[in-house]
C-alpha cells in the first residue's frame, strides 16, 4: 500500500505542475486507470456515478453493475446505523471522512479497506460530489490473523496453547460466576511417554501427541477446550456442567478412546493417560488454582499406579507441600551430609556365606529422622537430582569396601543401583574411572544393577556400555528380572553376570503355582547364560528351602538380615 500510495502522490504532483489543461487530463485518467487503489465517483445524493479498474478488481463488480447504484449494495451488515450517520454527518460537515471500513465482494466475502471520502464542491462551496479512494487490507489482515493464530496455538498439534487455554478459562470462570454454574478443568498427561520417546525417537513421539490430539477433539462437545500446555500434558475445560455425572461421562470417554492402540508408521503403541479434576467453585475461585488443583489430582494418579482419574481433594495440596518442602530439603541435604548408607547382605544359598551387599541409602532427615527411599528415591529421580546422589552412593560405597579390606576382613562385592538417568549419562564410564581410582577398590569388587526395564530402553546403547564395564572387570547384575518386557534375542549379548529375581515372585512361591514356574524358568535362564541367579526379598525359612531345592545360586532379605549400618555389616564379616 505504502508504493502505490507513493506512485499516486507522485502521479498527482506532476499533474498539478504541468500547465497545459490537456496534459493534466491526461495525467488524471492515468492515474484513474492505472492506481491500486480502488476509487469511486457519487453525486451529492450517493448515488455511483464513475469506478476505476482496481474497483472492479477488490469488489468483483463489473462497471455496469454498480453505476447508477448506490454504494450500500457494497454493505457487509458489519456495522450499525450510527456508523453510517456519523459517515455523513463528518462528510457535510467537514467534506471528509476517512477510517477502516467491513465491506461485502460480490462473491459475498467479507474484507476490510481503509477508505478515505472527499467532498468535491463548486464554485460556490457547495458539494456536488463525492470521491471515495479505498485499499483493500485482506492480505494485512490475513497476515495478522495468521500470526495472532501462531501466537495462541500449538504448532505441532494446532490446539490451544497455554496462554489461549488462560484465556478460555478466564472466560468460564466469569461466565460461571454470571449465571451461577459450574465447570470443570481436567488435567491431563499422557502415561510414560518419554519411554516411547526413548525408545522410538523424538519423531515418533511427535506424532503420537498429533494423534492423542485429534482423539481429544473429537471426544469433546463443541463448546469444550482442549488444549496443549506443552511436552505431553493437556487441558480440557468442559463448561456449563450440571453435576459431576457429566464430568465422569467425559473422562470415560475418553478413556475408551485411549483403548484403541496409535499407529506411528508401522508400530502400534497402546497408550493410557492419567487425569486430574477440579470442579469451579468448590475446587478454587481462580483460574490459577483450578488449574493447579487439577494437576495436582493428576499427579496423585501417577503415584498410585498410572491409567486412572482422580477428583481433586484438599488435602492433596497439603502433601503437594510436602512434596515441595522435601525436594528443597533434598538439595541440602547432600551438602550438609545427611545421607548415610546401608548394606543389606547377599549370601549363598545353600552354606549362607556372605558373599556381597546391596548398598542402600538412607536420608537422615533433621525433622523426620530416618527417611524411607521410597519416599525421596521418586522425587530425586522426578527432579534430575538422582544423578550427583547416585554418584555419591557409588562413591560412598566404594570407600567403605576398600576400608573393609584395609581392615582384613573377608573380601566382598558391594552392588550399587544405578538409576535411569544415571546410567544414560554420557560421561558414566569416566565418573566409575574416576572414583574407582580415587578409592583404590579392585574393580571385580563392584557390581553394578541396572533394571531390566532401563537396560531394554535403548539396547544396543546397554550392549555398549556394559561390555566396556564388563571389560574393566566390573560385575553386571540385572535387577528386577521378570518384571519388564524383555526381548531375549538382545538379552543374551548383554555381557552379565547375575540376575536378580524380583521380589513379587519370591513372595508367592510357595503358594501359586505360576509364580514358582516363573521362578523356575528365571533360574533356567540364568544357568543357560552362564550366570549366577539371586533372589531379593527372601522373608522365610519355606521361600529358602523352595529356592535351594530349585537351584537358586544367591538370596538377599529379610530372612538373613535387614539392611544395617556400616558397623553393624562389619561385625558380620568378622
Amino acid at each position: 500500500m505504502n508504493q502505490e500510495n507513493k506512485k499516486l502522490r507522485k502521479d498527482i504532483k506532476n499533474m498539478i505542475n504541468i500547465k497545459t489543461p490537456q496534459e493534466k487530463l491526461r495525467i488524471a485518467e492515468k492515474v484513474f486507470n492505472n492506481t491500486g487503489e480502488g476509487i469511486v465517483v457519487t453525486d451529492v445524493e450517493g448515488i455511483i456515478q464513475l469506478v476505476n479498474p482496481a474497483f472492479t478488481t477488490i469488489t468483483g463488480y463489473g462497471v455496469e453493475e454498480v453505476i447508477g447504484k448506490n454504494p450500500r449494495i457494497l454493505r457487509s451488515e458489519r456495522h450499525d446505523k450510527s456508523f453510517y450517520e456519523e459517515m455523513w454527518k463528518s462528510l457535510i460537515e467537514k467534506g471528509q471522512w476517512k477510517g477502516h471500513i467491513w465491506n461485502r465482494r460480490k462473491n459475498g466475502e467479507t474484507y476490510l479497506e481503509w477508505m478515505n471520502i472527499s467532498a468535491v464542491k463548486d464554485e460556490n462551496g457547495e458539494n456536488i460530489q463525492y470521491v471515495s479512494v479505498f485499499h483493500d487490507l485482506t492480505e494485512n489482515v490475513l497476515k495478522e490473523e495468521h500470526i495472532k493464530y501462531q501466537a495462541y496455538h500449538d504448532a505441532l498439534t494446532q490446539l490451544p496453547n497455554r496462554e489461549l487455554a488462560k484465556d478460555r478459562l478466564n472466560l468460564a470462570l466469569a461466565h460461571a460466576n454470571k449465571n451461577n454454574e459450574m465447570f470443570s478443568v481436567i488435567c491431563l498427561d499422557l502415561d510414560r511417554f518419554k519411554r516411547i520417546n526413548d525408545t522410538l525417537g523424538h519423531a515418533a513421539g511427535d506424532m503420537l501427541l498429533q494423534a492423542v490430539a485429534r482423539r481429544l477433539r473429537k471426544c469433546m462437545d463443541e463448546g469444550d477446550t482442549v488444549a496443549r500446555l506443552g511436552g505431553d500434558e493437556f487441558i480440557i475445560i468442559i463448561e456449563e456442567i450440571k453435576n459431576m455425572k457429566n464430568v465422569i461421562k467425559a473422562v470415560r470417554k475418553i478413556f475408551h478412546a485411549f483403548e484403541e492402540p496409535f499407529l506411528l508408521k508401522d508400530d502400534e503403541i497402546y497408550v493410557t493417560a492419567s487425569m486430574g479434576i477440579s470442579i469451579y467453585p468448590d475446587d478454587g475461585e481462580t483460574t490459577e488454582n483450578l488449574m493447579k488443583n487439577a494437576e495436582v489430582a493428576m499427579y496423585r494418579v501417577k503415584e498410585k499406579g498410572k491409567n486412572n482419574y482422580q477428583l481433586y481433594r484438599k488435602e492433596m495440596n497439603e502433601k503437594a507441600y510436602d512434596q515441595l518442602a522435601m525436594e528443597n530439603d533434598l538439595y541440602k541435604a547432600l551438602e550438609n551430609n545427611e545421607f548415610v548408607l546401608y548394606y543389606q547382605p547377599q549370601v549363598k544359598t545353600t552354606t549362607g556365606e556372605i558373599i556381597g551387599a546391596e548398598a542402600l541409602i538412607r536420608w537422615n532427615h533433621p525433622k523426620l529422622g530416618l527417611v524411607s527411599p521410597a519416599k525421596f528415591i521418586p522425587l530425586a529421580e522426578e527432579t534430575g537430582f538422582i544423578v550427583p546422589l547416585g554418584e555419591w552412593v557409588l562413591r560412598k560405597a566404594c570407600e567403605q569396601n576398600k576400608l573393609w579390606q584395609k581392615k582384613g576382613l573377608k573380601n566382598i562385592q558391594v552392588s550399587v543401583n544405578l538409576s535411569t538417568l544415571q546410567f544414560k549419562q554420557k560421561d558414566l564410564i569416566e565418573k566409575i574411572i574416576k572414583i574407582i581410582q580415587e578409592t583404590g577398590i579392585r574393580p571385580e569388587d563392584l557390581e553394578l544393577e541396572i533394571t531390566e526395564t532401563n537396560a531394554m530402553l535403548n539396547p544396543n546403547f546397554t550392549i555398549k556400555t556394559l561390555k566396556i564395564l564388563n571389560d574393566m572387570g566390573i560385575q553386571i547384575a540385572i535387577d528386577d528380572f521378570g518384571t519388564g518386557y524383555s526381548s531375549l534375542a538382545y538379552f543374551k549379548s548383554f555381557p552379565i553376570h547375575k540376575i536378580k529375581i524380583d521380589q513379587s515372585f519370591i513372595r508367592d512361591i510357595n503358594k501359586d503355582e505360576s509364580t514358582k514356574a516363573i521362578v523356575l524358568a528365571i533360574i533356567g535362564i540364568a544357568d543357560s547364560l552362564g550366570v549366577k541367579s539371586i533372589a531379593e526379598g527372601v522373608e522365610t525359612k519355606e521361600q529358602l528351602v523352595c529356592l535351594k531345592k530349585y537351584g537358586c545360586d544367591e538370596i538377599q532379605g529379610y530372612f538373613f538380615s535387614r539392611p544395617v549400618n556400616a558397623l553393624e555389616f562389619e561385625k558380620m564379616l568378622i
